[in-house]
């Protein structure tokens, strides 16, 4: 026994080489999915192959066993066997027989020289075979010939593997370990096959031949059954190892999609073979219809013409369609549910009643057609209809007589046609009959009686749903109309003597063209009646009645229809005015009206028919007097109607009944109404009629005239005084100031004087008395009394406003200013003081206002104001500690900013572009704190902007700029150090601008200042610090560099110690502190550093970042760092790592590092 190489393959082009130990009689491969699987063997190292289950059974000439597993797997891409020795490459087929046992099928694939994708699968050795356990195999071509050689590739063996190559070349197979270890004889047998099992053939079709043929190979006598579908022929293979098996007449398949299933059986050994696919449809698509046709009772009306002849139906999914309709083809395809439709728009079909033939033609994807036939529907007619009785164009109309008896209407339509009639909104329906006629009634009280037209629709359906429309007309007349105008004979129904003596016409109305006749008391009279139906009846004077009666008055009319009606009416006859006369006397007893009497007016009183109307006229006035119900009146003639002075004047009664008639009385009446001279002086008291405050104060006198000696009644304002005309006819009366009441209001003046006649006169007059400023307010100032600055300037000032007394003028004052204004009609006052005039700062002053009204009164109104225009004060402390600037570690702790601001104010800072608003106490003290996060890192100065507003709104600001510089400068270059034997002496930097500090690492981890000695070489650009005292072996140091903003950084220096492996711990917590950023390993002897994260983030407050400077001796360790690529920083290459989420490391490249 030997080792056997292998290689296997995936998808990705990964391999994976392995070995068959020798020794071993069962080996196991494993398998996957879509693998090329290459053993380094030839074909005669095989004893047979076997499948079990998913696995590959593979027995070796020696009694070995190699397992593949999951070769034959059932999911992914299918494993590929390769056998290669020799330089050559054969793959491995196989066909499975009984019992699990596998037809190996071998054929070429490469040949080592030409490179190819298959090299990595060729063995290039390989020259010994394998031998069965216990020797060699040895014999003739018969111990060999169960073995396939490859059909191209390298001989074997001499003439045994040219018979080999023979029996391959033929059969394409060899039966392998059928039933034994395969050894003995019994010849080479041919595989089984089937000619182009992968093909597929379709037969189906109009005129398609029904045969399909399977055609292959085998052993010479093997028995072949052939199944496709339904059908199953059995053959043998022939002489020539080919077989045929034709499928036709009877043995011909039914329709479907089917796999040819071989199955040869070779010496009671069977194997299965795909065979072809075949596709069979020869039967004719069935297309059936179930919309549009008259098989399904469908057709189509003028309605549904219009709209397109659309036909549906069912049939095999993805036939074609073809549906004829005269010469109009319509096309389309069955979907995947089974139907389909058609449409034929609009224009396409001749419209009109008519059948034709439809033609549907149906072809299925293997060209079977079929056709059927169906009957199309046409009618787009609409029936005529027309009414021939009971209707106004057949001449018909229902009088009462006719109308009593309902309501019938016939006509002609299409016989089967359904009429329906709608009149007055009731609908008949009738059914045409054969012979073409219809007729519809409405019963007695179905319509309304009366006189009308009415329209009478009419509407025919035939019975494709076509219809047709007329409008008819109904005509009844089942009424006579007459009227009598008895109310208005004589206009007022009332017949008086005037009206009598010229005869009496008597009116009504009826319907045109009928007659009428009017009796009226004794006499009858035949009317005149108008083409409107208006008519008249004139009856002479002898035939109307005297005196107050009633008569009565009947008129009978007849239509021209023949309907007739009666109206009858009474007539009132009145031709005389009953009881007038006066019953009242003028003047009082004396029947003399005097002054008094005169001028309460003069009343008469009388009696007269009830229902009169009377009119009085005395001298040239005349009124209409009041009748009572029983016919007396009365009637008033006030003052004014009666002239004064001494005469004798007549009063006349005429009066007028209800029925027109009139009738007179009349007599005499005295009058005398002189009683003498009274005036009151016209010209205004106090000059203006105005009475004022001042002059109230020392009293009021009226004046006038009368006759003289004539005693006078003068009132003022209620309160009376007796004066006597002098001898030249003056009076006055004088009323002192307690006599004339305080206010505003109209004093009445009233004078009256008396004769001997008794006859009284008074002449009246008033005054104005105004003793006051009505209506006088002072509004507050800009609404609070208090003046901003914003409200100094708005509008143009400051405005006063108030109210006073209409007319009145007002003085305001404001502090020192004055302006003078003038109230409105509605009493209003608004004075507006510039912006100059009003003071700046903050005072308290005055606001007043003096008003005077039109009569000379004054008043006055103030309350005080205070000016308040400025913020004051406003101011900010410096920020930024000392320095005024904000460092690094002052940005930790937020920014506080405060400073005073006048107490009650607001304030905003904005601080670099973002508002806070502060806090401000009871005293005026600001403060806001910037927080961290708004603090930009960097170096800037920050823009400051205080707004404050204060309590009545004045706003004022301050601006500052704030130095930030948050950027840590770089840390010290370290340059060399100075050591003798007793420790470090100094060390040199580079010159930095900062400020460099030396500390010292103690062996117990604190960190203590290292006093020193600094002096700068210009020359070569270093700092030189010098030590008090020697800083020990195997300390180390920390120097820091400090920006005047206080920012700073470390060099975390690694001194020699004059030993080697020097080993670094960065986890001293004290070295937050010094915000290490930089580690120089460089004076350190085969320096050894590890870092963790941890370590790493407590170095600095600044950063979480670290440079490690040094050689290539040094060695830094930072377990799970991943290198993120490569920097070059002053000239010098640094290897960039992360460490942990937040850490990163820039390392010399020089320095060797593990992760």
């Amino acid at each position: 026994m030997e080792t056997i190489d292998f290689v296997v393959r995936d998808q990705a082009g990964a391999l994976q080489r392995g070995t068959v130990l020798d020794g071993v009689e069962a080996q196991i491969i494993q398998a996957q999915s879509g693998q090329e699987i290459s053993l380094n063997l030839r074909q005669t190292d095989f004893l047979s192959q076997q499948r079990a289950g998913s696995d590959l059974l593979l027995t070796l000439a020696d009694g070995r066993v190699v397992t593949i597993e999951n070769y034959f797997n059932q999911s992914g891409t299918p494993n590929r066997l390769f056998i290669s020795s020799d330089g050559y490459l054969n793959e491995v087929a196989f066909v499975e027989a009984d019992g699990g046992n596998l037809f190996a099928q071998y054929g070429p694939t490469e040949q080592w020289g030409k490179w190819s994708p298959s090299d990595d699968l060729i063995y290039l050795g390989r020259s010994d075979a394998i031998m069965p356990p216990g020797g060699a195999i040895t014999g003739g071509d018969d111990e060999v010939s169960m073995l396939a050689a490859p059909l191209l590739g390298g001989m074997v063996g001499g003439g045994g593997a040219a018979t080999v190559a023979a029996a391959a070349a033929v059969g394409g197979a060899a039966v392998l370990g059928a039933g034994g270890n395969g050894a003995g004889g019994g010849g080479s047998k041919a595989a089984p096959f089937v000619n182009e099992p992968d093909s597929s053939a379709t037969v189906g079709g109009d005129g398609a031949t029904k045969s399909v043929t399977v055609t292959g190979g085998g052993e010479p006598g093997a028995e072949v059954v052939v199944t496709i579908g339904d059908k199953q022929i059995t053959t043998t293979v022939g002489d020539d190892g080919t077989f045929e098996a034709v499928f036709d007449g009877e043995d011909f398949p039914a329709d479907g999609n089917h796999e040819a299933v071989v199955t040869v059986t070779t010496d009671g050994e069977t194997a299965t073979l795909d065979g072809p696919s075949f596709v069979i449809d020869t039967t004719a698509p069935v297309v059936a219809v179930t919309e549009g046709t008259k098989s399904v009772s469908d057709y189509f009306n003028a309605d549904g013409f219009t709209k397109g002849v659309t036909l549906k139906g069912t049939g095999e999914a993805g036939t074609d369609v073809a549906v004829t309709v005269a010469d109009k083809v319509a096309t389309t395809t069955v979907a995947e549910d089974g139907t389909w439709s058609v449409t034929f728009q609009p224009g396409d079909l001749e419209s009109g009643e008519y059948e034709t033939e439809v033609s549907i033609q149906s072809t299925d994807q293997y060209g079977n057609t079929s056709t059927s036939v169906e009957t199309l529907v046409v009618d787009t007619l609409a029936p005529t209809v027309k009414v021939t009785s009971g209707s106004q164009s057949a001449g018909d109309m229902f009088n009462g007589a006719a109308f009593s008896n309902g309501v019938t209407l016939s006509g002609e339509s299409e016989p089967g046609a359904t009429v329906q009639l709608t009149a007055g909104g009731i609908t008949r329906t009738a059914t045409v009959g054969e012979n073409g006629t219809w007729s519809a009634t409405w019963q007695p009280g179905t319509l309304p009686e009366g006189e009308y037209v009415s329209d009478i629709t009419v509407v025919a359906t035939d019975k494709f749903g076509n219809a047709t429309t007329i409008t008819e007309q109904l005509v009844v007349d089942t009424v006579s109309e007459v009227t009598l105008a008895a109310d208005s004979v004589e206009v007022d129904g009332v017949v008086n003597a005037a009206e009598r003596a010229d005869g009496v016409t008597l009116t009504g109305t009826a319907q045109p063209g009928s007659t009428v006749d009017v009796t009226f008391g004794s006499a009858t009279k035949a009317a005149t009646v108008d083409a409107n139906g208006n008519w008249s009846a004139q009856f002479a004077t002898s035939e109307v009645p005297t005196g107050e009666t009633v008569a009565t008055v009947t008129a009978v009319a007849t239509d021209s229809v023949g309907n007739s009606s009666t109206v009858t009416g009474q007539i009132q006859i009145d031709t005389l005015v009953r009881d007038l006369a006066f019953t009242g006397q003028t003047g009082g007893s004396d029947g003399i009206v005097n002054g008094a009497e005169a001028a309460q007016g003069v009343v008469m009183t009388g009696t007269v028919e009830p229902g009169s109307s009377v009119v009085v006229q005395l001298g040239q006035v005349s009124h209409a007097a009041t009748v009572a119900p029983d016919g007396s009146w009365s009637v008033t003639f006030a003052p004014s109607d009666i002239p004064a002075g001494t005469y004798t004047t007549t009063m006349t009664a005429t009066a007028t009944d209800a029925a027109g008639n009139t009738d007179s009385v009349s007599q005499s009446v005295s009058v005398d109404t002189e009683a003498g001279l009274l005036t009151i002086n016209p010209a205004p008291i106090e000059g203006d009629d105005v009475v004022n405050a001042a002059e109230a104060s020392d009293g009021v006198a009226v004046s006038g005239t009368a006759d003289p000696g004539a005693v006078v009644q003068v009132t003022l304002a209620g309160i009376t005084h007796t004066v006597v005309a002098d001898a030249n006819g003056q009076w006055s009366s004088y009323y002192a100031a307690g006599e004339v009441a305080q206010g505003v209001y109209t004093a009445d003046i009233i004078a009256t004087t008396t004769d001997n006649a008794g006859n009284t006169r008074s002449a009246t007059d008033s005054v104005q008395v105004d003793t006051r400023v009505d209506n006088l307010s002072l509004n507050k100032v800009e609404g609070d009394d208090i003046v901003s600055g914003a409200e100094r300037l708005a509008d143009g000032g400051v405005t006063v406003s108030g109210t006073s007394e209409i007319g009145s003028t007002v003085l305001v004052s404001l502090g020192n200013a004055s302006m003078s204004g003038v109230v409105d009609a509605n009493g209003n006052w608004t004075v507006t003081f510039a912006p100059g005039q009003i003071p700046q700062g903050t005072t308290d002053t005055i606001v007043s206002v003096k008003a005077t009204d039109k009569a000379g009164n004054s008043a006055s109104a103030s309350h005080a104001v205070l000016i308040d225009t400025v913020v004051d004060p406003l101011n900010m402390a410096q920020a930024g500690g000392n320095d005024g600037i904000v460092s690094a570690r002052e940005a930790e702790a937020g920014i506080d900013l405060n400073g005073r601001v006048e107490a009650g104010s607001t304030v905003v800072v904005t601080f670099d572009g973002t508002n806070y608003t502060a806090s401000v106490d009871a005293s005026g003290n600001w403060t806001v704190m910037i927080p961290p996060a708004s603090i930009r890192p960097g170096t800037y100065d920050a823009d400051i902007l205080v707004t404050a507003t204060d309590h009545v709104g004045n706003t004022a600001s301050i601006s500052d700029t704030l130095a930030i510089d948050t950027y840590a400068p770089e840390g010290p270059v370290i340059a060399s150090y100075t050591r003798d034997g007793d420790g470090i002496r100094g060390i040199s930097t580079e010159i930095s601008p900062d400020t460099l500090d030396v500390h010292q690492v103690n062996a117990d981890r604190s960190i203590s200042e290292v006093e020193s000695t600094s002096f700068d070489i210009d020359a070569i650009g270093e700092r030189n610090f010098q030590f008090k005292t020697n800083v020990p072996d195997g300390s180390d140091l920390v120097v820091t560099a400090t920006d005047t903003a206080g920012n700073s950084s470390g060099t975390y220096l690694a001194l020699d110690d004059e030993s080697a492996n020097t080993r670094l711990n960065l986890s001293n917590p004290n070295l937050a502190q010094y915000n290490v950023e930089t580690v120089d390993l460089q004076f350190a002897e085969e320096a050894q550093l590890t870092i963790t994260e941890a370590a790493l983030i407590n170095l600095s407050k600044n950063t979480n970042s670290l440079v490690v400077n040094g050689f290539s001796d040094d060695t830094v360790t930072i377990t799970g760092a991943v290198r993120d690529g490569v920097e070059v920083k002053n000239g010098q290459t640094y290897d960039i790592y992360t460490l942990g989420s937040e850490g990163t490391l820039m390392i010399d490249s020089d320095i060797n590092v593990l992760i």
